[in-house]
């Protein structure tokens, strides 16, 4: 009989060492499935829990970090806004206190032209009492020396109060 190219090759043979393998084979397995296996699948559950764990433990970072950025932005825009009213306040204190010294310094120049008037006022009085007693002088010397005789205290008087019309007058 002519054997196959399979058969010669002793592929299909059932020999004793095919038996022991298949055994041993098995034998394997069940001894993974039995002790290993389970240990295995244990380990890797508990590394799955520890993933799952970190998983979880990122979301609530990252939720705690969002609340935290968020809690910064409110921290900064109060301090923004309590920047800004600081400035607007400087800023019309400022202004406030530019208007005070403004008004003073009005107030001040006022006076002082104010002072100044009234020196000028008196200083003319002053200059007009001057030019009446020279000019009183004057006519009281003219008129002694036209008349030729001496004048009463009340003639000259009346003759210092019409000179002084006159001068008025002509002024």
């Amino acid at each position: 009989m002519a054997l196959s190219p399979l058969a010669s090759a002793g592929l299909l043979d059932l020999n004793a060492t095919l038996v022991a393998e298949l055994i041993a084979f098995v034998l394997m397995v069940a001894a993974l499935a039995r002790y290993a296996y389970p240990w295995i699948i244990s380990v890797a559950e508990a590394r799955q829990e520890q993933i799952e764990a970190g998983l979880r433990a990122a979301e609530q970072a990252e939720k705690r970090l969002l609340a935290v950025q968020s809690d910064v932005e409110k921290t900064l825009e109060e301090a923004r806004a309590q920047a800004r009213a600081i400035l607007s306040r400087a800023h019309a204190e400022a202004t406030a206190e530019a208007e005070e010294v403004r008004q003073r310094s009005r107030r001040e120049a006022e006076a002082q032209v104010e002072r100044a008037r009234t020196d000028i006022a008196a200083e003319r009085d002053r200059a007009l009492q001057e030019l009446r007693a020279q000019v009183s002088s004057l006519v009281v010397d003219a008129t002694s020396r036209v008349l030729g005789e001496a004048i009463d205290a009340k003639a000259h008087r009346r003759l210092i109060n019409e000179s002084l019309a006159e001068v008025a007058g002509q002024n």
